[in-house]
């Protein structure tokens, strides 16, 4: 059991960002294990399995505050001895080790509390309860929304006719809400793109030149008007050289790939430069995420994002045969995962253009992703 919570706090590393105004409620199980000084009558102290409630609160991005109550028996390494309870009460100031991070909290915890030991281990014929003072260190780990993992190891020393010191090594399992997360960055919409240069006006047609003036009275011959050519109209257009696509932000909330207005207005622009081109083509869009979280999830979420946008795109008018879908996940980053701006530039979806017939180029258009709050 001791082992077991050991790696399991020691090997933690799933999503969490505590941030200012995040509380929790948890439940509580684990081992107290006592210490060389726990002894009663020159025996040793049992470790045993705890149980508790805790509830907390992060007041800033650094600083919070933990409050638990533990309870646990009491017995001594010797046949035939007798069985106690103990409950701790322990307040603790939290302090974050990693305030900016996006995926894990590890955290220092120290405080002071109050012990309540039971006969035959309070030393007096009825129970009797102690000054306690404790530190610590854990970690916190959200795996889902509003589901919380904490662990965490405390020494807890209580102050009794003979000092002893005590090592709680807990899991806590809870429910966590309200949220500090920052708001993203506003994505500058794209450079409206240059209207082209309009067409020379034709030239004016020549004048036919003046009628002669004959010197002799005999009237000239009559003279032929002049035939003015009609203006020949200009050929069609041939057919585009490329296809240019409007750059769309989409708009997810985080592991959701519900679409809001927005979005959508955006997807059916490009469908609509689409429809302008009669030609044969095919699309593939892809979805692309950072590597935050786990593999197998975010190709799922990333093949979700573009069924989504790919869905948009087919209810516009594209042909649904013409219109392909993959999840590529983290697996063809655009930038460096290890920061929040590579992170941001990675989450995207790719529309890939391919034109069979020869007069047009492949184009691809990349729309980025914007993790927020999930469209109303």
């Amino acid at each position: 059991m001791k082992r077991t919570l050991l790696i399991l706090i020691a090997g933690s590393a799933l999503s969490l960002s505590a941030q200012q105004g995040t509380a929790w409620v948890t439940g509580h199980v684990g081992e107290t294990l006592f210490g060389s000084d726990a002894k009663v009558g020159g025996f040793a102290m049992k470790d045993q399995i705890h149980f508790g409630l805790g509830v907390g609160h992060w007041y800033t991005n650094k600083w919070g505050l933990d409050l638990r109550a533990i309870r646990n028996d009491l017995t001594l390494e010797t046949p035939g001895a007798g069985t106690g309870k103990q409950t701790h009460a322990l307040l603790s100031g939290l302090y974050n080790l990693r305030p900016s991070t996006d995926n894990w909290t590890p955290y220092l915890a120290a405080g002071v509390g109050a012990t309540n030991v039971g006969t035959p281990y309070s030393t007096k014929g009825e129970s009797t309860t102690r000054f306690n003072y404790h530190a610590g260190l854990g970690v916190q780990a959200k795996p889902a929304d509003n589901f919380l993992l904490d662990m965490g190891v405390k020494a807890v020393r209580v102050e009794l006719a003979s000092r002893r010191t005590e090592y709680l090594v807990s899991l806590g399992l809870g429910y966590a809400w309200g949220s500090g997360k920052a708001a993203p960055a506003p994505v500058s919409a794209p450079a409206p793109k240059a209207a082209p240069a309009p067409a020379p006006a034709p030239a004016p047609a020549p004048k036919p030149a003046p009628e002669p003036v004959a010197p002799a009275p005999p009237p000239p011959a009559p003279v032929a008007p002049a035939v003015v050519a009609k203006p020949v109209p200009p050929p069609p257009p041939p057919p585009p050289a490329r296809i240019v696509l409007d750059e769309a932000v989409l708009h997810f909330a985080n592991n959701k790939a519900e679409l809001g207005p927005e979005a959508i207005a955006a997807i059916q622009k490009v469908a609509g430069g689409l429809k302008a081109y009669k030609g044969d083509y095919t699309l593939t869009v892809s979805g692309h995420t950072s590597s935050l979280g786990g593999k197998a999830l975010n190709k799922a979420l990333a093949k979700q994002r573009a069924d989504a946008v790919a869905k948009v795109l087919v209810d516009a008018g594209i042909p649904a045969a013409r219109v392909s879908t993959v999840g590529v996940g983290p697996d063809q980053p655009l930038a460096d995962n290890a920061t929040k701006a590579g992170q941001a530039k990675n989450r995207r979806v790719e529309i890939d253009v391919k034109v069979s017939d020869g007069k047009a180029e492949v184009r691809k258009t990349v729309t980025g992703v914007v993790e927020g709050p999930a469209p109303k």
